[in-house]
């Protein structure tokens, strides 16, 4: 009886809590209202996370270097940079609007050559938890595209503010230069996406032409820039006249006519930057008064922003239709083709080869570390065109300085040799590890399958680190070589190149691991975090070569003044060496410390 009096007593009770969850849930007549909940879930989700972790002795490391290079990076921008020599307005606009052009081809090049799955969506929902949240929910598609770009205005801003202490000086407006910048940037990122639309929506036969005419593109582009830089190059000057007057050549095409009409969605937020009127404005309103163009500047780039935003709806919806075209005709092939392979015989042959596969990858487990070297190549296949194209373009710029006429920079060996040994290390510091992700930072998502390997945590480094560091040296060695033959330098120096050379991409591929594991992100993330963390990799990478070079001169001076003149050579040469690989071990062994301490239960940040 009491089970029958209590029941009803607690039915209302359950209902009464379901309906006021209900009310709840149905409040969001609107999806913005819906999307701005989510978002504002996830924001203050993030600020406590933010403050965890600042207060947790985990990442503590990550941290003080966060700390430590915002303070650095004031301090340079209000001292060092605040004396330097003030750059024209005008090509500073130039350099804003035609640059962002510039980058935009880069992105269009690396997006067409870049390899993703075949199911992956296009370019709007990114990851699971979006997928749920976003994709699963009672939205329109247009919301979603719209929500996809719009949350990237937090990393938006802070990029504006990181580039406005390094161009404060050359500007009249402060704030001006900030809007200016957070407005192109924001313009940028819907070009890209639109561009990223575009591609998906490509078929195969397609997208082979559209990666012949870019290799076509990038190569006249190469070769002219190329050209015009050596005939503008002084016949006495050396190679930093030379790379000084490929930055200039690369910045006046920048702002060439050509690029410049490329450029003009963005061609409002760049005269903002600089607090420079446009044309047509100055017609109906007086250049003195700067305040109204500077409003008529941001009109026109919001409206900018609004019509890249329609055009990007409209391309979303038609980019779906014609891949799932794609998909259907491609589908349609794959059974025309089953039909016609259809034969028992050639199903039979197949058994037995995939079983002949499965005994061939049997001795691979006989040595653990070789399973994942195994598992790291047969990654590699996949990207094996945008590694080869990542590490053939430096290696060209590190070598054109040996291939210019006589008369000229070849006249200069030994500071052509310098040149090809700083190109060699700024690409293995610089390129070598965005181009070579294969490691640490590819498997976030599989971290608790990496520790149930029967691998010591020196094992797992080592076959991690074994292909990027593997293909690095390949490229040092190459361009090594080819150099070693064009110009008369010592043999003795090639060779403590070669050996020098290897712990360089050791401790760059450390070093960048050792800082994802303390620290990791998910491949796509977004954030003040994000920026904060590239541009400490770049401050650390600066500082190696920075130090490096000088403290490999003062060990060549004291073993000169120390020593007897008949061991000098041997101990400089073994104890430089000595020195080199015993940083790059250090940065291996914190490699090591940072995998154990990893723990993918807790360090995973989510989606």
């Amino acid at each position: 009886m009491n089970a029958v009096t209590l029941s009803p007593n607690r039915i209302p009770q359950t209902k009464r809590t379901s309906s006021h969850r209900f009310a709840g849930i149905t409040s969001w007549k609107h999806p913005i209202e819906t999307i701005w909940h989510l978002e504002s879930v996830r924001t203050s989700h993030r600020l406590r996370r933010f403050w965890d972790r600042i207060r947790s002795p985990r990442h503590a490391a990550a941290s003080i270097l966060a700390v430590s290079f915002v303070l650095l990076y004031l301090l340079a921008g209000l001292t060092v940079l605040s004396r330097r020599d003030v750059v024209d307005p005008e090509r500073l606009q130039l350099w804003l609007s035609g640059g962002m052009v510039l980058y935009a081809l880069y992105h269009c090049i690396k997006y067409l050559w870049s390899s993703r799955p075949a199911d992956e969506p296009t370019c709007v929902v990114t990851t699971p938890a979006a997928a749920l949240w976003i994709g699963g929910g009672p939205l329109a598609r247009t919301f979603v595209v719209l929500h996809e770009v719009v949350r990237v205005l937090p990393a938006t801003a802070v990029k504006s503010m990181l580039l406005c202490v390094v161009l404060w000086r050359d500007v009249p407006n402060l704030f001006s230069l900030w809007c200016g910048v957070f407005l192109a940037l924001f313009a940028l990122e819907w070009m890209r996406r639109i561009v990223s639309h575009v591609i998906d929506a490509t078929t195969a036969r397609e997208k082979k032409i559209l990666k012949l005419a870019s290799v076509i593109v990038v190569v006249a582009l190469v070769a002219a820039l190329g050209m015009q830089t050596i005939n503008e190059t002084h016949v006495d000057g050396d190679p930093a006249m030379y790379m000084s007057t490929a930055i200039a050549e690369v910045a006046l095409f920048a702002g060439s006519d050509t690029v410049q009409w490329f450029a003009l969605p963005l061609q409002p937020a760049s005269h903002l930057a600089v607090s420079q009127p446009m044309w047509p404005m100055t017609i109906l309103v007086p250049v003195t008064w700067m305040p109204v163009h500077c409003l008529l500047l941001i009109l026109m780039s919001i409206i900018t922003i609004a019509l890249m935003a329609t055009a990007l709806i409209h391309l979303d919806q038609w980019s779906i239709n014609r891949r799932h075209a794609n998909e259907q005709a491609q589908l349609q092939t794959w059974q025309t083709q089953a039909l016609v392979a259809a034969d028992g015989r050639s199903v039979s042959r197949r058994l037995v080869s995939s079983a002949g596969d499965r005994e061939s990858y049997r001795p691979l487990f006989s040595w653990p570390v070789w399973a994942i070297v195994s598992r790291q190549l047969y990654c590699i296949r996949r990207y094996r065109m945008n590694v080869l194209i990542s590490f053939a373009i430096p290696m060209a710029v590190s070598l054109s300085p040996l291939l210019t006429p006589s008369a000229g920079l070849a006249g200069q060996i030994t500071k052509q040799w310098i040149f090809v040994i700083g190109g060699i290390a700024l690409s293995s510091l610089l390129l070598a590890p965005p181009a070579l992700q294969i490691d640490f930072r590819r498997d976030l998502k599989r971290m608790g399958l990496l520790r149930s390997f029967p691998l010591t945590a020196t094992e797992m480094c080592a076959g991690m680190l074994s292909v990027p560091v593997a293909i690095t040296i390949l490229f040092q060695w190459i361009t090594l070589a080819v150099a070693s033959v064009i110009a008369d330098v010592p043999m003795m120096q090639v060779i403590w190149l070669a050996i020098a050379f290897p712990s360089l991409s050791l401790l760059t591929f450390a070093v960048e691991n050792a800082l994802f594991l303390a620290y990791p992100h998910q491949i796509h993330d977004q954030g003040i975090w994000m920026v904060i963390r590239a541009k400490i990799t770049f401050l650390w990478k600066g500082l190696v070569l920075l130090i490096v070079p000088v403290a490999l001169f003062l060990w060549g001076t004291v073993c000169h003044a120390v020593l007897p003149a008949a061991v000098v050579v041997p101990v400089g040469f073994l104890g430089s060496l000595f020195g080199c690989w015993m940083v790059a071990f250090t940065a291996f062994l914190v490699l090591v410390g940072s995998w154990k301490r990893f723990d993918p239960a807790i360090d995973i940040p989510p989606d």
